[in-house]
């Protein structure tokens, strides 16, 4: 039987809707897209979610925070409306222009498919309640 060499990361449906939060910047460790709206530029930390900058000189980005979104792999943006892939949930995400407050506005669960590992399998081994929001690769 064929043993992945990755493991889920597994959090609660309850944990999940309560992740979304505006935390302090950090350095960027795996990025994904970049997008930029107006003043701002945002660059995806792969399943984790969103770093903020404010790129009103593009020579020299100013870092002002971490948009958390464990799971979270895209985004779109309208007006100051974000739309994000969080897991299996789209969620809609309004930030102030300065990016100084967040607010989640909504939530359509089960939207997108269950997250695979990067070898095509799936967390066999997860409670109803849970969600896979990354994985990582363990030594075997």
């Amino acid at each position: 039987m064929y043993q992945s060499p990755y493991e889920a990361v597994l959090i609660t449906r309850e944990a999940l809707e309560a992740s979304v939060e505006l935390k302090e910047s950090r350095p960027i460790v795996n990025s994904g897209k970049i997008y930029v709206k107006d003043n701002l530029l945002i660059i995806n930390e792969k399943n984790e979610g969103f770093h903020i900058y404010d790129n009103s000189n593009p020579e020299h980005p100013v870092a002002l925070n971490f948009l958390k979104t464990p799971g979270a792999t895209d985004i779109a943006i309208r007006n100051n409306m974000l739309y994000i892939n969080q897991a299996v949930d789209l969620i809609a995400v309004m930030v102030t222009p300065n990016a100084e407050t967040i607010t989640v506005t909504k939530r359509i669960r089960n939207t997108f498919p269950e997250m695979l590992a990067p070898d095509g399998s799936y967390a066999y081994d997860k409670a109803e309640d849970e969600v896979v929001v990354n994985w990582i690769e363990t030594l075997n």
